[in-house]
């Protein structure tokens, strides 16, 4: 059943009716190196020689991205996504890009999205309700918001309202953890670790319909979707990028990139106000 929204229009005195949104609108957007300092980390995350039985390396990765991620998600930071679709080979493949800023302390931020060069929406999230506005062309849609609980996945790999804390979340739900080395993100130092993403993690927050897709293409695949979860943390132990990344050769292509920079710094927030309102029986996911 698709979401029931209200739409944010002009001033004057409140009215209920039904808006229509363009639907090209709503396609669109549901498509829509230290060693010192990581062996810290590291250590960190042994427990301490006590005669019992040593934790295995992979426990101990997957505490520190565990860790990683719950630092990012206590602190604000400046957000960038970017998402690549693809079918079969030769055909082309789709870019939705997401920037904004977050605050995960407080469950809010504000993104542009944009589809390619056909579409673009301004979303503002809130605690309880996010918020968009845009469209394609001369097509464009006034604010609108949905209740923000009612925002659910419904394709893979794409987190619902352009969310970067449902990517983080995904990533902290998987474990068997691996270290695969030092990279620069953003000009510093970071250690990637890589991981299966576990079914629930790709499940969670799906729509009936996208579950059971999931569902149905797992127990094609013989009982595992191949998506793999790569997270690089920062030496001061956050979460500054996490990947999801899903290939089946010859079928399909998805990539979701999720960068994060000046964690920590402020970020504003301006929720959409109008005096009148409109009811309309969809909402661009």
């Amino acid at each position: 059943m698709p979401h029931r929204a209200h739409v944010l229009c002009g001033q004057g005195r409140a009215t209920t009716m039904r808006c229509r949104v363009p639907m090209v609108a709503l396609v669109c957007v549901a498509a829509l190196s230290s060693g010192c300092a990581q062996q810290t980390l590291e250590s960190r995350a042994r427990p301490a020689p006590n005669g019992g039985e040593a934790a295995s390396p992979s426990a101990n990765y997957t505490k520190i991205v565990h860790a990683a991620v719950q630092a990012t998600l206590g602190s604000s930071a400046r957000t960038a996504m970017r998402t690549e679709l693809g079918t079969s080979p030769g055909e082309p493949t789709y870019t939705i890009t997401a920037k904004g800023a977050h605050d995960f302390a407080r469950n809010s931020g504000n993104v542009t999205a944009k589809v390619g060069d056909v579409a673009e929406f301004d979303q503002v999230l809130t605690d309880d309700r996010i918020y968009v506005r845009g469209g394609t062309g001369t097509e464009t849609m006034p604010w609108s918001y949905t209740d923000r609980a009612d925002a659910k996945v419904q394709h893979m790999l794409r987190p619902p309202g352009n969310d970067a804390a449902h990517l983080l979340q995904q990533a902290s739900m998987s474990s068997g953890y691996e270290r695969f080395g030092t990279e620069k993100v953003a000009g510093a130092a970071t250690t990637r670790y890589s991981a299966p993403l576990s079914h629930k993690a790709l499940a969670f927050n799906m729509t009936k319909e996208a579950r059971g897709k999931s569902d149905q293409l797992r127990d094609m695949m013989g009982g595992q979707i191949p998506v793999t979860t790569d997270v690089w943390v920062d030496e001061e132990g956050r979460a500054v990028r996490v990947r999801l990344s899903l290939d089946i050769p010859g079928s399909v292509s998805s990539t979701t990139t999720l960068t994060l920079s000046d964690l920590g710094l402020a970020v504003r927030i301006t929720v959409p106000t109008a005096e009148g309102s409109e009811e309309s029986e969809q909402f661009p996911g």
